[in-house]
């Protein structure tokens, strides 16, 4: 399929891979080149552990009370073109890639209550589109939607990985190669949607290419569906 055919034909473009691997980032340029619209599903984990630390709601009880009540009023944007996120109509597009969320967002990640509901969210916001999209995260293919018509598996060594992320915090690599190996078990290893290679997905290793080269690998890969 050439560029003219994937604009005009909706498609859905699963994406997934561990942090650091340039899955963000990427599907995102790819997306917006294409014209496609774009999820970040791994904002609205972070929207929702911010939301929860902050209001001191850690136990399970309090989670689906705060659930169930529609306290959340999530405002996520599915435009390539915009980094935008807000939190009951506060944007919060910054506070939530700070460190402290990251440290925090596999716990609340983990719980089910908090899965389903983004699930649904995303779903929606998937359905919803008037347009070709790409979805990223860790469960797209496997768990959020396993019928996607491409599915991508974004990945990079360890090493690259934690080289990126830390120039990306300014952080000594060292540290930031310890709390990836704990990231990596915790979302490999989590009793609810792991994070792992969907089934029929490509492999697409970013590790010796290029930021330019992993976009146009990328394109490609979505202009052969």
């Amino acid at each position: 399929m050439n560029a003219s055919n994937a604009t005009r034909q909706k498609l859905v473009i699963a994406v997934d891979g561990p942090s650091g691997s340039g899955k963000s980032s990427i599907s995102r340029e790819a997306a917006r080149r294409l014209g496609f619209n774009f999820l970040d599903t791994g904002a609205m984990y972070r929207m929702i552990t911010y939301y929860l630390s902050s209001n001191g709601i850690e136990n399970e009880s309090e989670i689906e009370k705060a659930i169930s009540t529609k306290e959340i009023d999530f405002g996520v944007s599915i435009n390539p073109d915009e980094v935008q996120f807000k939190l009951n109509g506060e944007d919060v597009s910054k506070i939530i890639r700070s460190e402290l969320i990251s440290k925090k967002v596999s716990y609340y990640a983990s719980l089910r209550q908090v899965r389903n509901f983004l699930v649904g969210k995303q779903r929606k916001l998937i359905n919803e589109s008037s347009k070709s999209i790409v979805i990223e995260g860790r469960d797209i293919g496997s768990v959020v939607i396993p019928d996607a018509d491409l599915k991508i598996y974004v990945t990079a060594s360890e090493e690259i990985r934690a080289l990126r992320r830390s120039k990306e915090l300014n952080s000594s690599i060292d540290q930031v190669l310890i709390d990836q190996k704990i990231r990596d078990e915790k979302d490999s290893k989590r009793e609810i949607s792991p994070l792992i290679k969907p089934e029929n997905s490509i492999e697409l290793d970013t590790s010796s290419l290029t930021f330019e080269e992993s976009v146009t690998s990328f394109i490609g890969l979505v202009q052969n569906v």
